[in-house]
């Protein structure tokens, strides 16, 4: 049986063809990783031509491939420094274990593999080259000097996650996050490459974003997932490690929560706390947030308690029984004032009666030259008698009123009154304000939150951001589905909107070349 024969009318209608079918089976922009020795390195414009083989036999044959690979110059200059490498030339005569994508090269009608990863083999050049980052670290003083824990932090309610939107570890994080309503912390996503050369640029330029933001976040967590020591090695970068640490201590605190519990990078040793996952970091929001939650309900049961009893021991203070004793000892106080006033007033009264019956006396036995005299002598004994009972008589009232006065402020009643009273009304006060408070931040919170979720979502896209006009978010065992290419007809999808869910079945997929 004869093969078919495909016929096209030129040379490019043939390769298109190939690419479109290369395409569909998911070979052009496959992800590969492999080692190989480097044999040559060249640069041509503004591209680094890697020239890798490999000896293998054939039909008893001796046999060579001889592979040349691509990277941009910005991207090679990267993995350099990460490598450490004085020149390009480092890279020859040694095998490396290299990661990119397969690419189909129409006009050589050919495959490129373009690189984005570089990592020694094994894991010994990777602990040594992380060691010389920490020891610089160290010279620098940009190493954490001592362990924190979260409840040292006010009440987290902003948090900004630097991830990779496709992180296994983000899916942890979110899942993980356990906090009701309505103190739940907004979380706000700062995209970034987690692995390979562009991680260091994405970290970085996520940090300088969240810098600039008009939200103030209480922290930032840097997360991805579990991988290899050759994913995680790009992690392991000085200038990364410096601007970890000026930001936690300039801006707020960083959250590092890379890979697993066995794995350490760079950022865990900078940052102002490290998590071993990405769930541990969630679960470590959460119970810093809920122990809050749980003062704050204690706190206002005492407020509740203390009121209750002040004012059982002012209704105490003030009781009928209570009350009739004071009125006795007013209405004693003030009919002995009343004796002591007729008393004096009395004696007063009769002192200048003598006087003046003494002087009218005198007047009569003393000769007229002596008249004048005697009178004023007379008179003024008189007028000092009077001032000095006067005197006598306003000082013995007011020394009256003053005892009067201590009578109705017995046992401290009044400041006992005062005091009990003010107290309760500080308490209900502060109770008051307090209750007001919490509500107009929440109110506050949540519209700014909203207000910015929804400028997010609508400046920065997303596929939620669809759910806001009425789209649908399609998911395929539970990853999102963001192009034709994914899906296959039977495949079985998850329609998400917004206010409910459905399931589909595929029939037919047709995507655009």
């Amino acid at each position: 049986m004869e093969e078919a024969t495909l016929e096209f009318k030129d040379l490019e209608n043939m390769l298109e063809h190939i690419r479109s079918v290369l395409t569909s089976v998911g070979l052009n922009n496959l992800r590969v990783r492999f080692p190989a020795d480097v044999t040559n390195i060249n640069v041509r414009g503004s591209y680094v031509y890697i020239s890798v083989s490999q000896d293998y036999e054939e039909r008893d044959t001796k046999r060579r491939i001889d592979l040349s690979m691509i990277s941009g110059k910005p991207a090679f200059a990267r993995m350099g420094r990460q490598l450490a490498l004085k020149s390009s030339s480092d890279l020859k005569g040694k095998k490396w274990l290299f990661e990119g994508t397969l690419s189909f090269y129409k006009p050589r009608a050919s495959f490129s593999i373009w690189i984005d990863t570089i990592a020694p083999i094994g894991e010994s050049d990777i602990t040594a080259r992380r060691r010389e980052i920490y020891l610089a670290l160290k010279a620098k003083r940009a190493l954490r000097i001592e362990e924190h824990d979260l409840n040292e932090l006010p009440p987290i309610k902003r948090v900004a996650v630097i991830s990779s939107s496709t992180a296994a570890g983000l899916g942890d994080f979110f899942s993980n996050l356990s906090v009701k309503y309505p103190y739940k912390p907004v979380v706000h996503l700062f995209e970034s490459y987690m692995q390979g050369n562009r991680t260091v640029p994405g970290v970085l330029s996520a940090l300088e974003t969240i810098k600039s933001s008009t939200v103030k976040y209480d922290v930032v967590v840097i997360t991805r997932g579990g991988g290899s020591a050759s994913d995680l090695m790009y992690f392991d970068s000085l200038e990364l490690g410096i601007a970890i640490s000026e930001f936690s201590k300039e801006y707020c605190p960083v959250l590092s929560a890379i890979g697993h519990e066995r794995d350490f990078t760079i950022p865990d040793f900078v940052a102002w706390k490290r998590f071993d996952t990405p769930t541990a970091v969630a679960r470590g929001i959460s119970e810093q947030i809920n122990e809050y939650i749980d003062s704050l309900r204690e706190f206002a049961d005492l407020i509740d308690n203390d009121v209750e009893w002040q004012f059982e021991r002012a209704g105490s203070e003030i009781g009928p029984d209570r009350l009739q004793i004071i009125s006795d000892r007013i209405n004693d106080n003030i009919s002995r004032m009343d004796r002591f006033i007729e008393d004096e007033a009395t004696t007063l009264s009769g002192n200048i009666m003598h006087r003046i019956t003494h002087a009218m006396n005198e007047l009569g036995s003393f000769n007229p030259s002596r008249y004048v005299l005697s009178i004023e002598r007379a008179m003024n004994e008189v007028f000092s008698t009077t001032d000095a009972l006067m005197n006598r008589a306003d000082t013995s009232i007011l020394r009256s009123l003053a005892f009067c006065e201590t009578q109705l402020d017995y046992g401290k009643l009044r400041n006992s009154l005062e005091r009990y009273f003010m107290n309760s009304d500080v308490a209900v006060e502060t109770f008051d304000k307090s209750i007001a408070r919490l509500l107009d931040d929440l109110i506050m919170r949540t519209g700014d939150d909203l207000d910015n979720l929804f400028d997010q979502l609508t400046q920065h896209g997303g596929y939620a951001a669809s759910l806001l006009f009425g789209g649908v978010v399609l998911k395929k065992n539970d990853l999102i589905v963001n192009s034709a290419k994914a899906v296959f007809a039977g495949d079985k999808l998850e329609c998400v909107f917004k206010d409910g869910e459905a399931k589909t079945t595929i029939d037919e997929v047709k995507s655009e070349v």
